[in-house]
């Protein structure tokens, strides 16, 4: 199974981890291959199957569009006072945590 089904499915990386159970930086070291590893491809196939665990589709802004509105990846990091590197790993799952999202909002 492709990872990136996955990710979409649950929304981002963290959201896939928390409903396989397991840490993020594994789901994450997943990205090298693209795949979900064998061993846990029936567990996600089979939370897939469960309803109440899609995401909810709503509206949200792209992390590279929140970017390009403080100008650069450090100009954002400074604002939330996170390291440049913590946005990137945002970037690479495609979402900001809430609690950041809401310091933005504020």
């Amino acid at each position: 199974m492709r990872l990136s089904k996955a990710v979409d499915y649950f929304g981002s990386m963290k959201a896939l981890a928390d409903a396989v159970g397991i840490n993020p930086s594994t789901v994450q070291a997943w990205k090298k291959s693209g795949l979900v590893p064998a061993k846990w491809e029936a567990e996600v196939n089979r939370l897939m199957e469960q309803p109440n665990l899609q995401k909810v589709e709503h509206e949200y802004e792209s992390v590279d569009s929140i970017i390009s509105r403080y100008g650069s990846v450090k100009a954002l990091a400074q604002t939330l006072k996170v390291t440049p590197n913590t946005v990137y790993r945002w970037r690479d799952s495609g979402r900001i945590p809430n609690e950041s999202l809401a310091k933005l909002a504020s």
